[in-house]
């Protein structure tokens, strides 16, 4: 009888073993670990990072961040240290079956299944570069929101914005300028990722580059003056309008009385101003 009570005791001892290692196992997998993502971009669309105004091609430059999600972690930060057409993502995070990113790294984001919500696209856009002497043409780096999902390691982004592109060629100038609709333009959204479509949550009408009651916020056009490049959210807009603001405060407005539609991916030339003559 003691011999069977014994050998009992240590098939149980060999069963709670066996449960411990498992435990031990499944504890090792839901650990945070450094992960690496290679990203490049959706051939044949525009999407974030750099723009360059000849080639329209884009890429990522060092440092970029992007936000990282999955059913198993929160908003997470990954970050590149150098740029290119394709760039390594690097941060700490739990393995998953599914993961979505979100260009650039926005705090606050949530996801539930395929929706991220706490998008944003900047009301007011800006990019130091639009305000120094030298040739410069680009967009603010945290307006064109691109997303992408993975089962494994490798990112394809998508564009989720339009892009509206604004011209001034006189030298020696300084300019403002709003877009209004009736129809959010900026704002907060939530992006469904398996359509790639955005939905204003807190959304704004306007969307402005410099304010207009200073004239030294704006673009100098020095040199050969300047092309900037702004995001909206894609859709379909009434009551659509471009306010141009020159340094004497004078206003040109660019008005589409009927409906106007922007696709997400593609670049949208508003035309050329000359600010000497508004």
């Amino acid at each position: 009888m003691k011999k069977y009570i014994f050998m009992a005791v240590a098939g149980m001892l060999a069963l709670s073993s066996c449960s411990n290692d498992d435990n031990d196992i499944q504890d090792a997998k839901n650990a945070p670990r450094q992960m690496t993502f290679t990203a490049g971009y959706n051939e044949g669309r525009e999407t974030r990072a750099t723009l360059n105004g000849s080639t329209k091609k884009v890429s990522f430059d060092a440092n970029d961040e992007i936000s990282i999600l999955s059913a198993k972690n929160t908003n997470t930060k990954f970050t590149t240290s150098a740029g290119g057409a394709s760039a390594t993502f690097s941060g700490t995070a739990t393995d998953d079956s599914k993961f979505y990113a979100v260009y650039p790294y926005t705090a606050g984001l949530t996801l539930s299944g395929d929706v991220i919500s706490g998008v944003v696209i900047p009301t007011s856009q800006w990019n130091s570069g639009w305000n120094s002497f030298s040739e410069f043409s680009g967009w603010d780096p945290k307006a064109p929101i691109a997303y992408a999902t993975t089962t494994g390691s490798s990112l394809t982004f998508h564009n989720a914005c339009a892009i509206l592109k604004v011209t001034f060629p006189e030298a020696d100038t300084f300019a403002r300028f709003t877009i209004s609709a009736n129809e959010p333009l900026a704002g907060t959204f939530s992006l469904d990722t398996s359509t790639g479509t955005l939905t204003p949550t807190s959304g704004s009408t306007t969307v402005t580059v410099g304010n207009p009651s200073n004239i030294y916020s704006g673009i100098c056009t020095s040199v050969n003056g300047k092309t900037v490049y702004v995001s909206i959210a894609p859709g379909t807009y009434t009551g659509f309008n471009l306010h141009i603001y020159n340094e004497d405060n004078k206003e040109k407005s660019k008005t589409k009385s009927t409906s106007v539609t922007f696709e997400a991916g593609k670049i949208y030339d508003l035309g050329s101003y000359d600010l000497k003559n508004l």
